[in-house]
């Protein structure tokens, strides 16, 4: 297990692991926008940080699966 998660890391950083890494970045920063948005919005909104956070955190990462489901890997 440990091995491959090395080796997947290892190909991350080379650049050699998805066959589009621009893509990759790119949905990556979709999902940061949102859960960002979502924490801000739900903060000035009233909602306590720590409660606004909480949520952002687990709307944003609901929605990492969608974001990344036509990812290729090389």
């Amino acid at each position: 297990m440990i091995d491959m998660f090395c080796n997947s890391v290892s190909l991350f950083l080379k650049g050699k692991l998805f066959k589009d890494v621009s893509k990759v970045f790119r949905q990556v920063l979709v999902g940061m926008s949102i859960t960002a948005g979502i924490c801000l919005g739900l903060f000035i909104a009233g909602m306590p940080m720590v409660f606004a956070i909480l949520a952002g955190a687990l709307i944003g990462g609901a929605v990492q699966p969608w974001l990344f489901k036509d990812l290729k890997y090389a």
